[in-house]
């Protein structure tokens, strides 16, 4: 909506961030207008009565915590750091940074370290400037305490809204719909008899079978397919939906709170957010009505518990090598590896129904992997480090290439900045300069994202030569002890190592005539 919006009231360079809060939609929903438009008028005044040059503009809808959930600025922090701003302009300090204190001391320190000011309606901040430096770190840190208390209120504002009986969801699950209750705040839940109708059907099978054979979420997907029963995305039915469905209390008439909980960790020092299942999570006792009975609820419950299988990664050990790494040509899923209790050997298989890409045995693609990285190993051989790189020449014309756009680069903004001459000294009118310097920031513009995927070009070129260096020893690695490893996790290790994926084709069944009617793509980990 403002990607391309660009506002030339003056000089310098100045960009705008704008961002939609949970507080904003609430404003929203009670009438208060588009938020990221009503923003936008206030700072677009702003740079007219400042004269300023607005350059870019950053938008995003999201009430994330932390920088990693909002794109939009990491982008301008990236830029920030790049000193391409003069300044950024935002309705309020607190819009930049409401996560913890590591997320404010990254926004304080990019605009400190490049000296970018801050500029709201009520205020411009000079980051170099100590008095405004402390304003502005204690306007973070007074956003950082109110997102937590407004967390707080919302967390404690579900619960008793679930004690109560209200359904907080913002989606009805399969089978009912969502209506406000009257004269009272919250929602409640009423049923839809068509989908019920399914949903109870669901049920049923599991609890009793099929025709008297019992049956799992898989075949009952299967019978709801046939019978032409559209799953709730419109398409067909999965093991996983029906799984769901049996395991959703509000079926039985309860609401859930905590059901999925949020879980932090750190990972290589980066803040790592998960939402496993609680299956401890409270329930409460739902205003609406039950689609199915308490004992009905009761019998599929238990048959779930008897068959719920411990963790794999505990119970199971990895039997598949090539796990995580072979894709379906076709659809692009993983695919899996497939047992068999007749004493037959495992196959790959995709595991999306429907696909057309017949499955293969797990050995046979193995093997195929190991004489393809054989191949490798045989074709290429270590750089010559005193040796001119293979690419030397497209290095070259690259290299050239980069030079000629950082020089037509900086001759644009030189041409930008003589324009503000020419328009003080008279030669250019305000109408001819608007004009003119449109057409040369748009020229910039374009002239920067070439410079961009010049350097990204460049820099996968120039390290290509290191990267095989790298890769070949592993891949004599699994040569010489591919074959002497039992384990099928440490195979799979050790392949992950050279392999970043594997593209699989097959179209005919030939596993009776030719079973290895089939072919392989290997993308190296080069890049």
């Amino acid at each position: 909506m403002f990607e391309d919006v660009t506002y030339n009231f003056g000089s310098g360079r100045y960009a705008i961030y704008l961002r939609k809060s949970r507080k904003d939609m609430d404003l929203e929903a009670r009438g208060e207008g588009e938020t990221l438009q009503r923003h936008m008028e206030i700072l677009k005044d702003l740079a007219q009565r400042m004269r300023l040059n607005v350059v870019r503009i950053y938008a995003e809808v999201v009430s994330g915590e932390s920088i990693e959930a909002r794109p939009q600025m990491q982008r301008l922090l990236k830029d920030v750091e790049a000193d391409l701003y003069d300044g950024v302009l935002v309705v309020e300090v607190e819009r930049l940074a409401r996560g913890d204190t590591s997320d404010q001391g990254r926004v304080a320190k990019t605009f400190k370290f490049s000296g970018t000011l801050i500029i709201t309606p009520a205020k411009t901040y000079d980051p170099n400037n100590e008095y405004d430096e402390e304003y502005f770190e204690f306007g973070l840190f007074m956003s950082r305490r109110e997102y937590k208390t407004i967390r707080r209120r919302l967390s404690a504002g579900a619960e008793a809204s679930c004690r109560e009986g209200k359904y907080t969801g913002n989606i009805a699950p399969y089978g009912y719909e969502r209506y406000k209750l009257k004269k009272e705040k919250g929602w409640s839940l009423r049923i839809v008899p068509e989908q019920a109708a399914v949903v109870r059907m669901i049920f049923d099978m599991y609890a009793n079978g099929l025709n008297g054979i019992p049956v799992g979420y898989g075949r009952i997907a299967e019978e709801l397919n046939r019978i032409g029963t559209p799953a709730p995305s419109g398409g067909n039915w999965t093991a996983y939906g029906t799984q769901n469905i049996l395991r959703n209390p509000v079926y039985a008439g309860y609401i859930k709170n905590g059901r999925r909980r949020q879980v932090k960790r750190l990972e290589n020092g980066r803040t790592v957010v998960s939402r496993p299942v609680n299956h401890d999570c409270k329930l409460y006792q739902g205003r609406h009505e039950a689609i199915v009975s308490q004992e009905l609820w009761d019998t599929v419950s238990r048959r779930m518990a008897s068959r719920r299988a411990g963790s794999s990664t505990r119970v199971r050990p990895q039997q598949n090598p090539l796990a995580g790494l072979v894709v379906c040509s076709q659809c692009g899923r993983i695919m899996q590896r497939r047992p068999y209790q007749d004493g037959s050997p495992a196959s790959l298989l995709c595991p999306t129904k429907g696909c057309p890409t017949v499955s293969s045995f797990l050995s046979l693609v193995e093997q195929r992997v190991l004489d393809s990285l054989e191949e490798w190993l045989t074709t290429y051989s270590l750089p010559d480090p005193d040796a001119e790189p293979q690419n030397a020449e497209r290095i070259a014309i690259l290299q050239g290439n980069l030079d000629t756009c950082q020089a037509e680069l900086q001759e644009a903004r030189e041409q930008i900045e003589r324009q503000y001459d020419f328009l003080e000294r008279g030669i250019y009118t305000e109408e001819m300069f608007f004009e003119r310097n449109a057409l040369l920031r748009k020229r910039s513009a374009e002239l920067e994202d070439h410079l961009a995927e010049l350097q990204e070009e460049l820099r996968k070129e120039t390290g290509r030569d290191d990267a095989i260096r790298r890769l070949l020893p592993k891949l004599t690695t699994i040569r010489d002890s591919y074959s002497q490893i039992d384990d099928p996790a440490a195979r799979n290790a050790l392949l992950k190592e050279v392999v970043d994926h594997i593209e699989y084709t097959k179209s005919e069944d030939g596993r009776h005539g030719n079973p290895g009617l089939f072919s392989i793509e290997i993308y190296p980990k080069i890049g």
